[in-house]
């Protein structure tokens, strides 16, 4: 297989990297040079930038484009509209633009964050409706359906994987499992609101290898990423202080609050191949004690 990836330097990209550089050939797009096969440095929000890349590469074709790269905000204060069209649809349209041609098949990391919130009831199935409650989720749906029409006009087969909460390795995102791990590891309170509200914590080898099933799979279309198993905030914090020792307590602020993101991930199954491995708390000390570190 000879694999176009952006994003590698990323929290997916690395674990795909560390699973499918042994196997296949991968170049990587990216403004980081990264150890694989061949990595050519490029700022894809940037066109002039993708241009050149295209032009080094010019000879090449790919067996499949996985499109990883993301502009994903550490915290709420930058996710900014700026910030995200920017990091998510003009790096996708360039991307399109210079090298969508170039291979029969897309892989696009996308998110459960598309869906309307306000119209959950049970578990999220992909035809729920979606209505991004935050810039950076407005801008994943947005370039999905850029994603959708290019395939459409230019026959190619398209996979968007709408991930859910990740977990697992070192994370810079200010998600629920890191903010408890790093409040555990300095025995520092736990707040928590919505105790009882549950979530489906994938473990990042799983999302590796659900983009592995995407690419070698002859199935496509928007598939849901996750284990189709809810765990509450309560619980995950728990197991977070119990596994480190800690001496944090954890503060209820309320049991409800919020909706239960629980994703059905059957037609990932029935599409292609795609089966969890890792269900919470699996793996969560060798992550914590990447933090450790």
């Amino acid at each position: 297989m000879n694999i176009l990836l952006t994003g590698g330097s990323g929290f997916v990209g690395r674990r795909f990297l560390d699973i499918a550089s042994s196997d296949w050939r991968i170049t990587t797009l990216g403004r980081t040079k990264l150890e694989c096969s061949n990595s050519v440095i490029c700022d894809l929000s940037d066109k002039i930038s993708v241009r050149e890349a295209a032009n080094v590469l010019k000879d090449s074709l790919f067996d499949a484009i996985v499109h990883l790269a993301a502009f994903v905000p550490k915290t709420a204060e930058e996710d900014t509209i700026e910030n995200v069209v920017a990091g998510n649809i003009t790096a996708t349209v360039n991307l399109l633009e210079f090298f969508g041609s170039r291979a029969p098949k897309i892989i696009f990391g996308s998110t459960a964050e598309v869906y309307d919130q306000s119209m959950i009831s049970g578990e999220i199935t992909e035809v729920n409706a979606v209505k991004p409650y935050s810039y950076y989720g407005a801008t994943k749906l947005s370039s999905e359906f850029i994603m959708q029409s290019f395939a459409a006009k230019n026959n190619k087969e398209l996979s968007i994987l709408r991930f859910s909460v990740m977990y697992g390795g070192f994370d810079p995102i200010a998600r629920a499992i890191p903010n408890f791990i790093r409040a555990a590891l300095n025995s520092e309170t736990i707040t928590i609101r919505g105790a009882e509200v549950l979530r489906d914590y994938v473990h990042i080898d799983d999302v590796a290898k659900s983009i592995m099933c995407a690419i070698t799979s002859q199935g496509s279309g928007v598939l849901n990423i996750g284990t189709g198993r809810g765990v509450s905030i309560y619980d995950a914090a728990k197991e977070i202080v119990n596994s480190t020792d800690s001496r944090s307590k954890i503060d209820i602020q309320s049991a409800a609050g919020g909706v239960d993101i629980v994703l059905n991930i059957e037609k990932a199954k029935k599409s292609i191949g795609y089966e969890p491995s890792v269900l919470f708390p699996a793996k969560l000390k060798k992550m914590i004690d990447e933090y450790r570190k």
